[in-house]
């Protein structure tokens, strides 16, 4: 719930800076890209980054986000105004301008975090923003909570959780028999079981929630119970 309400003050803010910052016939553009990305962390930090600090008073307003390069999460991304194209790292957290696409860059080690030496061999892979993919709304989103019971990334699931990740085989602990064989039954039947099983699992070490924890994203031994069917 915070999240969303940081999220919908960003928006805002970025549609400040646009009404200030952007010429009069190009602010509807830049508004309707923005509602475009409106739910899109790493999208509104690049935007807040380039509206409240214009490259050489241009005046213009984003058109265009381009992915390049990943890195854990660290983006590299391009961002296209009518006229000029700009390269940036960026988190879901801050973006930071690197400079003109294809010019003498202020940050010149941060291509080495890409495995680029210089900028030179980074062109010769991506001559211009025309040759990479739009980044679209959402594509690395991570979904902040888990879909059943609401923890939110980094912190544990509520007990019970059929999301929650065993610690001791990295399956599914609704689903792997690690449960039965840490407290010694075939069957769970008494609250006081479910009670231990929970001071164990504390003891083990819980594994908080992670989106790659997602019902979309199978364990490795779902995939091997899946192999052996």
């Amino acid at each position: 719930m915070q999240h969303s309400r940081n999220r919908e003050k960003l928006v805002s803010e970025i549609e400040l800076f646009v009404s200030y910052g952007v010429q009069k016939n190009e602010q509807q553009a830049a508004l309707l890209f923005l509602q475009r990305y409106k739910k899109d962390d790493l999208a509104l930090q690049l935007m807040k980054s380039f509206y409240t600090s214009l490259p050489e008073t241009y005046e213009e307003a984003v058109c265009r986000i381009a992915f390049i390069e990943k890195k854990d999460d660290i983006f590299l991304l391009g961002l296209n105004t009518a006229l000029h194209g700009y390269l940036y790292l960026a988190t879901d957290q801050k973006a930071l301008l690197l400079g003109e696409y294809g010019e003498e860059l202020l940050e010149p080690k941060a291509l080495t975090l890409f495995g680029y030496p210089d900028l030179k061999e980074f062109l010769e892979k991506y001559p211009s923003l025309a040759k990479c993919s739009d980044y679209e709304p959402e594509q690395f989103a991570d979904p902040g909570f888990c879909p059943v019971c609401s923890a939110v990334t980094g912190e544990y699931h509520i007990f019970g959780c059929p999301v929650e990740v065993c610690p001791w085989c990295e399956g599914q602990f609704s689903r792997c028999g690690c449960r039965f064989e840490q407290l010694g039954v075939e069957m769970l039947e008494e609250e006081e079981e479910l009670d231990e099983l929970e001071r164990l699992l504390v003891e083990k070490g819980r594994i908080p929630y992670a989106s790659w924890q997602c019902p979309s994203y199978p364990s490795v031994k779902d995939e091997e119970d899946g192999q052996d069917e």
